[in-house]
This record gives C-alpha cells, structure tokens and sequence, in this order.
C-alpha cells in the first residue's frame, strides 16, 4: 500500500515486512485522533506518520498496540536510540514540573574525602515532611549490572552526601526479587508504573522525548495485564518435572515466538539431523540483515537458532550441554545454540562444559533460567528488546573467560 492510500494524508515512513491493511491504518489513526502522539500536531495539517513503538528489526509486531502516529519531527526524534543521560534530564523536567519536589540538581559531585557524582539531588515535600532525595537513575534493567554491587554503590552515594532518600529509577519492571532487594536495602524504586502513576500530569505535558511516548503508552495501558504478563503467568503455573515437560515445551515454544518473530522466522519444532540421532525441541531460522540477529549470524554462524526445553527440576549439567552441541555445525544450523531449563545450569560441569565448547568449537551456548525468561518478558512489555538479555548474557560469558 502506498503512502497515498493512507486516509487523511498519513502516510508509512517506517519500513516493514508486509504493507499494513487500511482497517489497521485508520484504528491507529483513529486511536490518536488524527493528531501526533506526542506533540498533538493536527493532521489535517501535518502529514502524520505510522510509526512503530519497537521496530521490526527488533521483534516489534505488525499490531494496533505496536504502531503509533507522530510528525516527522516527532518521528525522527523517537528513532533516536536514548542515551541514560536523557532519562536524567526527562527526570529532572518531570521534578521541576512537580510542585512536591524542589532544589533539582543534576550530575552533581558529593562527598569529601572522595568523590562522586549523583546522578540527581532534590528536595520532596509531602504532608509537611521534608526530605533530600539523592537519585540513581538507569536506562534499563541491563545497565544496572549486577543488582548487589550496584545497590552498594548507592550507599557509598549516601554515606558520602548524608542523610537522605536513595531512589533508584528506571523505566522499566523489574523482577518482584530485585524489587524487594532493592526495598531490603532501604532504597525507593521508581519503576515504570511508578513513574507513569506518580508523574502522569507532568509526562502528559512533557516536551516529546523517547521517554515521554514510552511512558505515555504506559499511561494509556492503564490496568490492562499485557500480552508478556499472561504468558508469565502460564510459565508460573507449569510445575517443573517429567509429567509436564510437553506443557512446558510448548509453552517456551510459544514464548519464542512472541519474542523474537517476525524478526526469526516461525520456531520449528521436533526436528532432527540426518542421522536421526540428533533432535532439537526448536529451530528458529535466522535471516535477518540487520541488527541483533544479523549479528549473530556473523560472529557465531547462526543461520538457525537451535533451542532446547528442559523442565527440570534441577540445574542442568554436562550431559544437556553436551546433547545440543552434537547438533551445532558450521555446515548445518550454525553454532548458536540456547537450553531455556527452570532453575539454568550448574556452576561444574555445565558451566566448563560451556567454556569448553566455546574455546575449542567455537560453539556459543547459552542457558536461560525461569528468571531469565522473565527478564526478557518484562523487557518487551516495557517496549525494549528481549534481545538485550541475550546480548547481556554473552558479554557476561565472554568477559569472565
């Protein structure tokens, strides 16, 4: 479909797989009002554009909640990828529009005897209660790095600063295990839902940013349970152990696919080698040219992501990791293989089998845990990249040989 056949002069500026359907078009135009998302622009004025909230290179969906209608400055801005530090000065714009705030400062240096760097000072005011706000702030659950040294970290901040609220903020969720870590160290999230409930008025109001869409469709989901709630939900619910392995296979079948498809091609699933001696539970091609997956293929030959389901009820070992690697070939599906098992590998024999196989054969094997999978879940409900636990998981591998 054209740019032309798009109703009150939007048109499609983000490329796609497949051409979007007029009944699809005009629900998002409709949704919106014939007005950009962000900055309001009429479009009986501006030629709007459908936009998407993650790309498709990306794992984004040819879907009504994944598509959006903005400008094309609006447009142009939110394909930026953002940096921390505009999470920092978004923040800091929300504080300064919030009558319980005051005193914001940003990037300011604490401490003495040594020093560091906040990465936001403010004063909050509630029912006559006054208190100084020292504020950490992360893009991404993926930029927290291990959740420990980083809480550390932030009362190192305050020992230095004084007494104080630490606050940690993030648009994102969080697992409810690291939620309660960090609340067990006296710290405040202010997560994704916090921020959209707290700060709705003032990101309503907000100049466009990346982060203003992201928490404004936050907003507008209100308290609707997403699509990745539910099929966290059904993981939950799948008892670890024999009798429910096919429950479970499926269902990490089913997870893939809302993962990472259309970008990795449908999961196949049962397939073997020619031997018949080698079966995996799934194979998702990989013809991607661009981004995350395209990278893999290059660096790690994975033509075919090669996928096992383990229901156990304990951590995997040598044996598992040694199954999948019989199937990776640089001749046939490449040598990228991932074992999805509830409680991930041991820190023996798995984790030197996994070296091994690395070092000698080249074989990158990766193991994601119930906690992993949850990770990745919660990232695309946020509107990141599922993919970013993948990547994260790699550079963790790699760096610690």
């Amino acid at each position: 479909m054209s740019s032309q056949d798009l109703p009150w002069g939007a048109r499609l500026k983000t490329p796609r797989p497949s051409a979007t359907s007029p009944e699809l078009t005009q629900k998002v135009i409709s949704n919106y009002g014939n007005h950009c998302a962000l900055c309001n622009a009429d479009g009986a004025t501006v030629p709007l554009e459908i936009a998407t909230l993650r790309s498709f290179s990306e794992g984004g969906r040819l879907s009504e909640d994944n598509l959006t209608l903005l400008c094309p400055n609006c447009h142009e801005n939110f394909d930026r990828q953002p940096r921390e530090v505009e999470f920092i000065q978004f923040l800091a714009w929300l504080l300064r529009k919030d009558p319980r705030f005051s005193e914001e400062l940003t990037e300011a240096k604490i401490g003495r005897d040594v020093r560091f760097r906040a990465d936001l000072l403010a004063t909050r005011t509630i029912d006559g209660t006054t208190e100084k706000l020292l504020i950490e702030c992360k893009r991404s659950p993926e930029t927290v790095g291990r959740l420990g040294d980083a809480i550390a970290q932030m009362l190192r901040y305050r020992e230095a600063y004084g007494p104080s609220t630490l606050i940690l903020a993030i648009p994102a969720t969080l697992q409810s295990a690291e939620s309660v870590q960090i609340a067990a160290a006296g710290i405040e999230l202010w997560d994704l839902d916090y921020l959209a409930s707290t700060f709705r008025d003032e990101i309503l109001s907000a100049p466009v940013s990346y982060y203003k869409l992201l928490l404004q469709a936050r907003i507008g989901r209100g308290l609707n349970k997403s699509v990745e709630q539910l099929l966290l939900e059904k993981l939950k619910a799948v008892d670890p152990g024999r009798n429910e392995w096919s429950v479970y296979q499926s269902l990490i079948g089913e997870i893939l696919e809302h993962l990472f498809c259309p970008t990795l091609v449908k999961p196949i699933s049962e397939l073997s080698d020619a031997s018949r001696a080698n079966r995996r539970d799934f194979i998702l091609p990989n013809y991607s040219e661009t981004g995350f997956w395209s990278y893999l293929r290059s660096q790690y030959a994975a033509d075919y992501i090669v996928v096992d389901a383990k229901n156990y009820t304990g951590k995997l070992n040598k044996s598992q990791v040694l199954q999948i690697a019989n199937y990776l070939k640089t001749h046939g599906a490449g040598r990228f293989g991932m074992i999805f098992s509830r409680k991930g590998g041991d820190g023996g024999g798995c984790l030197v089998t996994l070296r091994e196989q690395w070092a000698i054969h080249q074989k990158m094997i990766l193991i994601f845990s119930d906690d992993d999978v949850e990770r990745m879940l919660l990232a695309k409900s946020d509107g990141r990249t599922p993919e970013e636990v993948i990547g994260s998981q790699i550079e963790a591998f790699r760096l610690s040989l």
